[in-house]
């Protein structure tokens, strides 16, 4: 998947009082709605406003705005507080929820929350939790998906991209695809058992990672706690791991670590995040703040945050916490990692994925004698038969109905059901 940066905003100590209103939650929906952030900084309380000054609350809104658009929906919290009221704020792309705290009349705090699960999620209607494991901050929660033959099988363990992506492939209302619920039904159909899971931070595993701290090791840990899990699980004969675009780095590390039977990249790219996002920007910055995104890359490729400010084209994806994150991520370069396997290996690209080009399955397979090449043709991203056409193209990613790509599960249940 694209890139979806989470905002993460600090919250302030709450002060404590009593007897607060609804009319400053009004307001800030008003000239949130209206695009005035400096008269939302004058419902900051006095510590809110030290905190974050009026040029960042500016960034704050700009952020808030590109990432998740309007307010869509208010909620009073049920959560009771005897010292301050809680407010939680639904947006047009259902990410994240924010909590907002007032005392006093005034804003006195202000949280990124899990966004609120509806009964129309697919990771709630579709996927049981039946199959889960314990991290050191929670439980990361998965679907055991399972074949009629009552005979040993093997297993393909799924993991799913970047952003808020869940088990089944979808981010609410921002993508809708149900690509991994439909792999495991037709893996099932052709007698191989799976699991998928929502990472840490999402769905049902939201309370598995520290949302303040996010590090790519978080969810390499959490894959190969299902790998050793699935190991000792007498009902499958072996063990393939299937990661999906950032999940391909994540599956392809974690199987370097706990010793799968095989692994399978999926739409993975062939070097690291940072240049491809560079190669995603290059044909819609202006040259001078590509020339600024370069700046950027080097930085992080030194392990150090990007304090400049940055054009208003970037959005909000390049935060300090965004940063951060992927400078984690620059630890693990594809190609240098996939030639250490000593496992089968299937590289599969799609000829119209216009997110991660098949040249870089080309690139990841030159790199493994082991690996086997399939680029399918007008397969995308979120593999589905799709034209190169843009428009058309990302029409997938919200047409949860489309099948998937007739060539995938084929070429899937082959290379598994041959591997010794």
């Amino acid at each position: 998947m694209k890139k979806v940066f989470l905002l993460l905003f600090c919250c302030l100590t709450i002060s404590s009082s009593f007897g607060q209103t609804n009319k400053t939650i009004t307001s800030f929906s008003k000239f949130y709605k209206a695009n005035q952030p400096d008269s939302i900084f004058n419902l900051f309380s006095s510590q809110m406003k030290t905190a974050i000054k009026p040029e960042g609350t500016v960034q704050f809104i700009s952020q808030l705005k590109t990432q998740l658009g309007e307010i869509v929906a208010i909620n009073e919290s049920k959560a009771k507080s005897a010292d301050a009221l809680e407010f939680r704020l639904s947006f047009e792309k259902p990410l994240v929820d924010m909590a907002i705290y007032i005392s006093k009349d005034s804003i006195v705090g202000m949280f990124q929350r899990p966004r609120e699960p509806k009964k129309s999620d697919s990771v709630d209607t579709n996927s049981s939790d039946n199959y889960n494991v314990d991290n050191p901050i929670g439980t990361v929660y998965g679907t055991l998906t399972l074949p009629k033959d009552k005979n040993k099988v093997p297993i393909v363990l799924m993991i799913g991209g970047s952003g808020p992506t869940d088990r089944n492939m979808n981010q609410g209302q921002a993508l809708s695809t149900n690509s991994f619920a439909m792999l495991a039904k037709d893996l099932a159909e052709n007698g191989i058992a799976s699991v998928r899971y929502d990472k840490g931070g999402v769905g049902k595993s939201s309370k598995a990672i520290n949302p303040e701290n996010i590090n790519l090791d978080d969810y390499i840990n959490d894959a190969s706690l299902f790998i050793n899990k699935l190991s000792a699980d007498n009902r499958f004969s072996k063990i393939i791991v299937l990661g999906h675009s950032e999940g391909a780095l994540i599956g392809l590390v974690a199987s370097l670590r706990a010793k799968p039977a095989a692994y399978i990249s999926l739409c993975g790219f062939d070097s690291n995040m940072v240049d491809l996002m560079g190669q995603q920007l290059k044909p819609v910055l202006s040259s001078q703040d590509f020339t600024v995104y370069t700046e950027l890359a080097e930085s992080m490729k030194a392990g150090k945050v990007f304090k400049r400010d940055l054009p208003a084209s970037f959005g909000g994806d390049f935060t300090a916490t965004n940063q951060s994150f992927l400078i984690s991520m620059l630890k693990y370069d594809a190609s240098t990692e996939i030639a250490k396997l000593k496992i089968p290996i299937l590289v599969i690209g799609g000829s119209t994925d216009i997110q991660v080009p098949a040249s870089a399955a080309v690139n990841l397979a030159k790199m493994n004698k082991k690996a086997t090449l399939k680029i399918i043709p007008e397969m995308n991203h979120v593999l589905k038969k799709a034209a190169s056409d843009r428009a058309a193209n990302v029409a997938t990613y919200n047409n949860p109905a489309l099948p998937l790509h007739p060539d995938l599960v084929p070429i899937l249940k082959n290379f598994i059901l041959t591997i010794k």
